[in-house]
């Protein structure tokens, strides 16, 4: 059956298709959307936001952190909210769990960078003074010029590394591994050592306000999906919602069209596919995967689930809290105040390290004792409602290698831009990492 064409007809100076509506996928929507671009935005769930922003009717709103060097989200949230109606951001302490169950805090100190980023190091009292003086002077050699980087970093483990600059095990085990987990992830037995100083250097050896890390009470779907969402039909933009593509087609290496699951055949100047890797590759031309190394290197990349289990409790709750954790299965947990009598726990953990360890147990009953024994509970509380989400290829493996496989935005072909936070952004595969993709494709169609 030959397809039928869908033509996207503008009196504006071009048209884009966007395969996908996530947080990449919608950055890209909005920057163009608002540049006068007409923009068509696919996306094969009922909701946008992908799945790691939705949310059903009648859930809880899910909380997140934002970090002070997350400039791109920043600057993102400022354009969506005016000044009035910007979501609260509560700045928070990072809380690390020792052995004999106390918590101690990374300090922030007032003097300037980079000099507040060496008093930190010092002051820590979650690493052996030894082991903060060597890692303090080493620090200020990297500075100095009189240390450099290793050129192998992107060749080894985070933990081989850290072993090779005196960082004892136990350190890696309590302070680096939930660390390097709640900024990527990954642990630091598998991900490389250069993906593991990226994903440090922003948030501990930048400016002080970039080391700021705040809770924003509201959800992604709240605070990204729903006004950009109202944007796009203010600005007559196109959203098909439960549709899949199934193949790119092409005429002398450009894409001609998206072929469409009913069989219609959509047409712009330019097309983002804003996808995972696992979803993109069955949509390209055979003749481009054995050709370009930029496409056969998606296969490359592999990713886990991440899963995050939502427990509602009534009790009242003095402060957000963030808590990093290296006994347990789960490597952090963030506290929130939902109202004034009721807390809202998220507990973070890949599907695999779940099973490992509670697979027969009720949540019920494992996450409040495991509560309870952290001291975040108290005697007097009912649990109000548990949520189990399990993210599909949420997390991107960092492995060794794993650098060179990421592809930049501009593809080899003419009209093809990919984005999405495991595209090479800089940044691990996260929240910032998305918008920064979304923002470097909107800018190589306007600034062409």
């Amino acid at each position: 059956m030959v397809p039928r064409p869908i033509l996207v007809r503008s009196t504006t100076p071009q048209s884009v298709a966007i395969l996908g509506g996530g947080l990449a996928g919608l950055t890209v929507a909005y920057r163009l959307t608002c540049q006068g671009y007409r923009v068509t935005v696919i996306e094969r769930r009922p909701l946008l936001g992908g799945a790691a922003t939705s949310e059903l009717p009648g859930d809880d709103p899910e909380p997140f952190t934002i970090l002070g060097c997350h400039h791109a989200t920043h600057a993102l949230l400022h354009s969506l909210h005016s000044s009035p109606q910007q979501p609260e951001k509560i700045a928070i302490p990072l809380e690390f769990r020792l052995p004999d169950g106390s918590f101690v805090h990374y300090p922030r100190t007032s003097f300037p960078a980079p000099l507040h980023t060496w008093v930190n190091l010092l002051k820590f009292a979650g690493i052996p003074w030894k082991e903060r003086w060597r890692l303090a002077s080493w620090v200020e050699q990297l500075w100095e010029g009189d240390a450099e980087l290793p050129a192998d970093l992107e060749q080894r483990t985070a933990d081989d590394w850290l072993a090779s600059i005196d960082q004892s095990a136990q350190t890696r085990s309590l302070v680096w591994n939930p660390l390097a987990q709640w900024l990527t992830g990954n642990d630091l037995a598998t991900m490389s050592a250069d993906a593991f100083v990226r994903a440090m250097k922003p948030l501990f050896l930048s400016t002080r306000p970039d080391s700021r890390i705040s809770v924003v009470q509201d959800s992604l779907q709240t605070c990204f999906v729903q006004p950009i969402t109202e944007v796009l039909m203010q600005k007559s933009a196109t959203i098909l919602r439960n549709t899949d593509a199934t193949q790119l087609r092409y005429e002398q290496d450009r894409i001609s069209g998206v072929l469409l699951q009913d069989g219609s055949l959509l047409q712009a100047d330019w097309y983002v596919t804003a996808l995972p890797p696992q979803q993109l590759t069955p949509l390209l031309p055979e003749r481009w995967l054995t050709r370009y190394a930029y496409f056969q290197q998606l296969a490359e990349l592999q990713s886990i689930d991440s899963t995050i289990l939502h427990l509602h409790v009534e009790q009242p709750c003095a402060a957000p809290r963030l808590i990093l954790l290296s006994d347990t299965s789960f490597y952090s947990v963030l506290a929130t105040a939902e109202a004034p009598d009721r807390t809202g726990f998220s507990l973070m953990t890949t599907e695999s390290q779940l099973a490992q360890a509670r697979p027969d147990s009720s949540l019920d009953i494992a996450i409040p004792d495991l509560l309870k024994s952290w001291g975040l509970l108290t005697s007097e509380y009912r649990v109000a409602s548990t949520r189990r989400r399990t993210i599909p290829n949420a997390i991107l493996s960092l492995k060794p290698g794993t650098k060179l496989h990421r592809p930049i935005q501009r593809s080899p072909i003419a009209n093809l831009l990919l984005a999405g936070s495991w595209t090479d952004t800089g940044w691990p595969p996260n929240l910032e990492s998305a918008i920064v993709s979304g923002n470097r494709c909107a800018d190589a169609i306007t600034l062409r």
